[in-house]
């Protein structure tokens, strides 16, 4: 048996080596939205904070097809990192692909994410930024 080792591996024209028959993440962010600022990231361009609880991220390296990918996010149930968000009591936190009240067509080129926190009986659900925004999109890139 070989071993093959190597610290970087790269394309005949010396660019990134490209995944072929995969389906590895081709585009993730950490989003610290209380600060407004991206912890860590792979295939993204720019942030475009919409407003509270609202962010659009595009992308260096667009997707084939607006809905032939599968895109995912949560949200970390913190306002500041460290502790839980009053949320909890309230049905917990969510994020949606999309939009809650400022919808977006899914693109090829951005995803827009909401984040809130849900409703019960004692307050109403209200779009809310959080410390720690993740998205994590599946699929493959324009040819």
């Amino acid at each position: 048996m070989s071993t093959l080792k190597a610290d970087t591996i790269q394309s005949t024209s010396g660019g990134a080596a490209t995944l072929t028959k995969q389906q590895a993440a081709k585009f993730w962010v950490a989003y610290d939205a209380t600060g407004d600022s991206i912890v860590g990231s792979f295939n993204h361009a720019s942030l475009t904070d919409v407003g509270t609880g609202e962010h659009a991220f595009s992308f260096t390296n667009n997707f084939g097809s607006a809905t032939d990918k599968a895109p995912f996010a949560s949200v970390f149930n913190s306002v500041n990192g460290t502790t839980i968000d009053a949320a909890a009591s309230r049905a917990g936190n969510t994020a949606v692909i999309g939009g809650m009240t400022n919808f977006r067509a899914l693109s090829a080129s951005e995803i827009y994410v909401s984040t809130a926190y849900k409703s019960r009986s004692a307050s109403d659900g209200a779009l809310a930024d959080y410390k720690a925004v993740y998205c994590t999109v599946l699929g493959d890139y324009a040819t």
